[in-house]
């Protein structure tokens, strides 16, 4: 089995008096696609948050490659190595795309300063995302609900992180976008080795690129295991959760 990249155990969040999410335990492993999978309502978005430091744990504990980062505040957690593409907040909308991607990689600048290395990775970009390259001057807000998918998980890897958690990438697309998004998955996966926590309701499409999935609801994980057992555990009805 691959080494663990981010452990979850026994974590409790709850906003005000009402809980959130209730004992979640769960291990993302380097390399790997692990998708998380739940209707609206389900626990997805606080669980993002909390990895993220954006909401406080009540109970339980958080590794990043065994390092204890249940204490750490965000901005500590995304320059340790995580990063999240989400189509909905990933972008600033009346920047160009090339602001956003060039503000996407501040971290990576501050750690390098050289800008060598933001060319190197901008170029990497644009040969990943061409339809990016055409847009660089045109402003993020006036792009396609797909363009800006796109735009949102670039930013995210250009700073090639530890761990990229894709926040619902198919939301809202039509479906011959939401195909290119999870080729876009897979091709991140097997070409970059990148490790991917795919938080979806589109079940279907995200089995077919994950290692390992967990089902959450009403803020529990209450199955998890390879995508096949996820399919025949009769949990998921509904393709589209």
């Amino acid at each position: 089995m691959k080494p663990t990249l981010l452990k979850i155990e026994g974590l409790h969040t709850s906003y005000g008096r009402i809980p959130m999410l209730l004992d979640v335990t769960l291990d993302i492993h380097e390399k790997n696609v692990c998708c998380v999978l739940g209707a609206n309502g389900a626990g997805k978005s606080t669980l993002v948050k909390a990895i993220l430091g954006m909401v406080k744990a009540d109970k339980g504990k958080m590794y990043l490659k065994d390092t204890d980062i249940t204490d750490w505040p965000s901005h500590k957690r995304v320059a340790g190595g995580i990063q999240v593409a989400s189509a909905g907040t990933g972008t600033f909308p009346k920047m160009t795309v090339e602001r956003n991607l060039k503000l996407g990689a501040y971290n990576l600048l501050h750690a390098a300063r050289d800008s060598k290395v933001l060319e190197e990775r901008l170029e990497e970009v644009y040969e990943s995302f061409p339809v990016l390259k055409d847009r660089l001057q045109q402003k993020a807000g006036t792009l396609s609900g797909g363009e800006r998918t796109m735009l949102s998980i670039a930013r995210a890897v250009i700073n090639k992180p530890d761990l990229l958690i894709m926040d619902e990438p198919s939301l809202g697309l039509a479906p011959i976008v939401v195909d290119e998004v999870f080729r876009i998955v897979r091709r991140l996966n097997q070409e970059s080795n990148m490790s991917i926590m795919l938080v979806e309701q589109n079940a279907t499409k995200a089995l077919a690129v994950s290692h390992y999935g967990y089902v959450i609801q009403k803020g529990q994980i209450i199955f998890q295991g390879e995508p096949d057992a996820i399919r025949e555990s009769a949990l998921l009805d509904n393709p589209v959760m």
